[in-house]
């Protein structure tokens, strides 16, 4: 696989992360799992940080990967490797991971804040004038309102590799990347950062 392939998979991966009950916890796990880190550790300022099930048995971490969203650092990611650390193109790519990881971040914390959302009202609203189709509407009030893609399943009836292509639909339709940030734009918290800021690394190939 190459580091184009690689980067698009992460990328898929960190998108389809439940994006409010579940994202940081599983967000780390899959970067950590990118190079193997026997353990992890998440640091946030002004949050409760996450430990993985294995605690980092070194005071020290192997690699510490700071958390940046623009200009505001929303944690520090600690890993644990057994072996050689990662170098190269696979430290580009955790890096890389790491940034879309925080970006993710950002938008639950501002989604967790009190007053972080619009009114279910204005929800609705915002729904109603989105380029969606009845179904597709369906499966974004039920992702807003905390539903996992076996939930949404189950509620209408579609397989869950079903609802799966009615969201990346539903991405391309409103131009944003992952569920955490469709759940930002319905709710309200934020504007959506640009394509850009996604792309992988030009000399990733």
């Amino acid at each position: 696989m190459t580091s184009s392939e690689r980067l698009m998979e992460i990328a898929e991966r960190l998108a389809e992360l439940d994006p409010v009950r579940t994202y940081p916890e599983r967000g780390a796990g899959l970067i950590a799992g990118l190079v193997g880190a026997a353990a992890y550790r998440l640091d946030r300022a002004d949050r409760e940080g996450l430990n993985s099930e294995s605690t980092l048995t070194n005071t020290e971490p192997t690699i510490s990967l700071p958390l940046r969203q623009g200009r505001q650092q929303v944690g520090i990611l600690h890993l644990e490797i057994v072996g050689d650390a990662p170098a190269g193109n696979q430290l580009e790519l955790l890096k890389w991971a790491s940034r879309l990881y925080a970006r993710g971040l950002d938008y639950v914390d501002r989604l967790a804040d009190e007053g972080g959302r619009r009114p279910g009202e204005a929800v609705e609203q915002t729904l109603r004038r989105a380029p969606l189709t009845p179904r597709e509407r369906d499966v974004v009030s039920l992702l807003v309102a905390g539903s996992s893609t076996r939930d949404i399943a189950s509620e209408t009836g579609l397989t869950v590799s079903t609802v799966n292509t009615y969201l990346k639909r539903i991405f391309s339709k409103l131009g944003v990347h992952s569920r955490v940030e469709l759940i930002a734009r319905m709710a309200g918290t934020a504007t959506i950062p640009p394509r850009s800021s996604y792309e992988a690394p030009p000399h990733a190939d």
